[in-house]
């Protein structure tokens, strides 16, 4: 850079000695070839008629400005102008470069391009002087201007265009912190490409993606795909929202979020998607912030109201307390059961379950329990093997789910968990005032009693079965009567 410089230094000062001189010497009629620099020249000083020593040509009368810079162009500190101009005339005081275009600048500036495919514009027309000023400047580099990014900006286009995020070489005038200002082997004069680029500086980042299981496909390719490298109107210079940014490539799950009738609020409110993914790099599958039930008790740890006015339950609550889990709740597999961005069926389940109390038996209705239990569970009037739930050979599930007003399984389940085996309710929501309908439920070694608030106290036994003669009020025995 420092020989490069330094012929930029000299390319400056002989193209303007070489004009102003030429130029005075022409008739005040005559158009000049170039206009005369008033750094360079001083209307007060009579044009030497003869050959000066280099000592004299910087005066307080003549070219008065040309070492008014911090930093000077090595030649010029040492008085070599003729290192860069040669004298045309000496009675005419007129001179030329010493060498043309990048010629001059790289006589003594090694410019190493290598087998770079990309070339700055300026230096590929050999242009020095468009970046440089050949005589000093601020800096080493002897910039044209104030700063990198005010030189930038006389060419390319301001990136930050007063936008609230912007990326912090950019904020600081930095450009070459990203580019090259002469040649590179990757697009745009970029240091790197893609990722490479961003992890030289964001090393948590290159440690995260480096240490996590599950990476974030963009982040393994370029950056750029989620973030603008300059400035941008989000945080973090997203080139989106993220709900929007994430379902430029999520198509399919933006159109399950658009179709929705039951719609999930974690994907619709506050930072949406991140609610529960990492942006780059995580050990959870499908990059998830934590285990999936960990993240749903991050809101599912309370009643949560919904817009009909009902409430739902404090799952994490229930959680808690119940000692007997559903299986999908014990693997901490939500998804199993509900699905994520949105869907058709209620409470967001993957397949249809009857939301009501009571509803008529259709298997179609029960797809979501069927996708582990087995249908003919509830098939058979008589077994002795599909279920423990029965008075002998009576199947107690069939006799509860084939009626008109069939029972359906949140009736005596609880769908998450419960402090009774088989995650058997303790008590149910029924009707609309909120009442909870108990079911005092009692296990014994055969069988078991239900004491409901919707009949009369029953037991049953698989070994030796009990049985209400159908003339008997269930309130005359002891054990109950057959619903």
């Amino acid at each position: 850079m420092t020989r490069y410089m330094t012929v930029l230094a000299a390319l400056l000062i002989a193209s303007s000695v070489s004009i102003a001189h030429s130029a005075e010497k022409r008739s005040s009629s005559a158009a000049p070839a170039a206009p005369v620099s008033a750094s360079t020249t001083n209307s007060k000083a009579k044009k030497p008629a003869a050959a000066v020593d280099n000592a004299s040509c910087v005066t307080a009368d003549c070219h008065a400005n040309v070492k008014n810079y911090p930093v000077l162009h090595g030649p010029l500190t040492v008085n070599a102008c003729d290192a860069c101009h040669r004298p045309l005339s000496a009675a005419d005081h007129t001179f030329e470069l010493t060498r043309q275009k990048t010629d001059l600048c790289t006589f003594c500036h090694t410019i190493e391009m290598g087998q770079s495919v990309v070339v700055h514009e300026p230096l590929k027309r050999g242009q020095c002087v468009e970046c440089h000023n050949p005589h000093g400047g601020a800096s080493r580099a002897m910039l044209a201007t104030d700063s990198a990014n005010n030189l930038c900006k006389q060419c390319h286009q301001d990136v930050m265009k007063g936008k609230k995020s912007v990326h912090g070489p950019v904020a600081a005038g930095a450009c070459g912190a990203c580019h090259q200002p002469h040649s590179s082997n990757y697009p745009k004069l970029l240091n790197a490409q893609g990722t490479q680029l961003c992890l030289t500086c964001h090393v948590s980042t290159a440690t995260e993606i480096r240490n996590k299981r599950v990476v974030h496909g963009p982040v393994a390719v370029d950056c750029q795909a989620c973030h603008d490298a300059h400035a941008s109107d989000q945080p973090m210079m997203l080139r989106d929202e993220p709900a929007k940014l994430c379902a430029s490539c999520h198509e399919t799950i933006k159109a399950t979020i658009a179709g929705a009738k039951t719609q999930h609020e974690a994907v619709t409110t506050s930072r949406a998607c991140l609610n529960c993914h990492e942006a780059h790099a995580s050990d959870f599958p499908s990059i998830l912030r934590g285990s999936m039930l960990e993240l749903c008790m991050e809101c599912h740890n309370q009643e949560i109201a919904l817009s009909d006015g009902r409430k739902l339950a404090n799952i994490k609550a229930v959680l808690d307390t119940g000692t007997s889990l559903h299986g999908p709740v014990a693997q901490a597999n939500c998804a199993a059961c509900h699905l994520i961005h949105g869907g058709d069926n209620f409470r967001l389940l993957v397949r249809e379950y009857p939301p009501q109390f009571y509803a008529p038996f259709k298997e179609e209705s029960y797809a979501l329990c069927f996708m582990c239990h087995d249908p003919q569970v509830v098939r058979d009037e008589k077994t002795t093997a599909l279920t423990n739930f029965r008075n002998g050979q009576e199947n107690l599930h069939y006799l509860h789910v084939h009626r008109d007003k069939g029972r359906t399984c949140r009736a005596c389940h609880e769908t998450h968990a419960s402090a009774n085996d088989k995650h058997i309710r303790a008590a149910v929501p029924y009707g609309t005032g909120g009442w909870m309908l108990p079911l005092n439920y009692q296990k014994s070694e055969d069988g078991g009693r239900c004491a409901p608030g919707c009949h009369l106290p029953y037991e049953y036994n698989r070994r030796q079965p009990v049985s209400y003669p159908a003339s008997q009020p269930a309130a005359t025995s002891t054990q109950g009567a057959n619903p």
